[in-house]
């Protein structure tokens, strides 16, 4: 008995390593982050925790729980694009991580400690800071590309390295006002000489077409342009192939163009736990317009409307808040 709870003991003393090494980690890396940040003239307009975030949202701080995220910043780019240095961005936090995993050999090769728990748990340190300079873990859990991946891309093209900058702004102007309906014509017009195999250069294809449905674009350009970035979704990473995929469904159901295509897709379970696991907060209109043009069942669909109103609230997410509003006012209008 006194060597199983010896060994229980030593697995709980490890599992809390384990535990406040991710914390720690993750903190050093997100300071990396805001170094990097301050060093190309950026600023932060949310950080986010494992599952709480701290958003700048209409000139205030605010206390958010939303439905998925992962630990990082959002930074918002300098207004001068001359001033915007992406590698900076990049790698900020995996060099503050790579820093720390070389001063931990260190002081271990220093003290010259025996084999026994304190070892084992700097053994833990040094293996989950290592996994954040590399950006391994929470990329591959979370569906985004690595830094080095991003960095990779944006270098391939002036018109990427302008991608990257305009989807930067667009992320940083989402979460500070809710929508991308602000932002500067110069921003979603895009350049000469980007490759459709680029995923930066798709989203910021992907923020034309968002910016041009808030101010008036017609329902046939926006699946058009729908259309356009279809042939691309084998090149992305699975968090954007989410929205993209998502936008698709929704918008040629919208148009009750009910297609074996978009049914197919709509109907895969694999799209289907990709939609669940990266895009939940869109989940609800899918749902719903799924089940008014589909289904026949517009009192299930004002339902599900209701739910994503309320999460949309609670994100503070006005685009999808506009969506669901004008798919409610359209299903109450074909029932009256």
């Amino acid at each position: 008995m006194q060597v199983a709870g010896q060994f229980i003991a030593t697995i709980g003393w490890l599992g809390l390593g384990l535990i406040v090494s991710e914390l720690l980690a993750t903190l050093i890396y997100m300071a990396g982050q805001w170094l990097g940040s301050r060093l190309s003239g950026g600023r932060v307009v949310a950080v986010a925790g494992f599952r709480y975030q701290v958003i700048h949202f209409e000139g205030h701080w605010h206390w958010q729980r939303p439905l998925r995220r992962y630990p990082h910043l959002v930074v918002a780019p300098p207004t001068d694009p001359e001033r915007f240095n992406y590698a900076a961005l990049c790698f900020g936090g995996g060099l503050f991580s790579l820093l720390t995993v070389i001063l931990s050999l260190v002081t271990v090769a220093q003290l010259k400690v025996s084999f026994n728990l304190w070892l084992m748990v700097a053994v833990i340190w040094i293996w989950v800071n290592t996994l954040k300079a590399a950006q391994l873990l929470p990329m591959m859990l979370h569906g985004r590309a690595t830094a080095a991946l991003d960095f990779k891309t944006a270098r391939e093209s002036p018109a990427a390295m302008t991608a990257a900058y305009v989807t930067l702004l667009t992320a940083a102007t989402m979460v500070e006002t809710g929508s991308v309906a602000s932002l500067p014509v110069d921003a979603i017009l895009m350049p000469q000489g980007g490759s459709k195999q680029n995923y930066l250069v798709i989203r910021q294809a992907w923020v034309t077409l968002q910016w041009g449905q808030q101010h008036g674009l017609a329902l046939p350009d926006l699946l058009a342009g729908l259309d356009r970035l279809a042939p691309s979704f084998n090149t992305l990473p699975p968090q954007d192939l989410a929205i993209y995929l998502d936008a698709t469904i929704y918008w040629n159901l919208m148009a009750n163009h009910q297609t074996a295509q978009v049914l197919a897709w709509y109907r895969d379970t694999g799209i289907q736990r990709l939609l669940h696991r990266y895009a939940p907060l869109t989940q609800y209109k899918l749902q719903a317009v799924y089940a008014w043009r589909v289904d026949q069942q517009p009192e299930q669909a004002l339902t599900l409307i209701a739910q994503g109103l309320k999460a949309a609230q609670r994100e503070r997410d006005l685009t999808e808040l506009e969506w669901l509003k004008d798919l409610q006012t359209q299903i109450q209008a074909k029932k009256a």
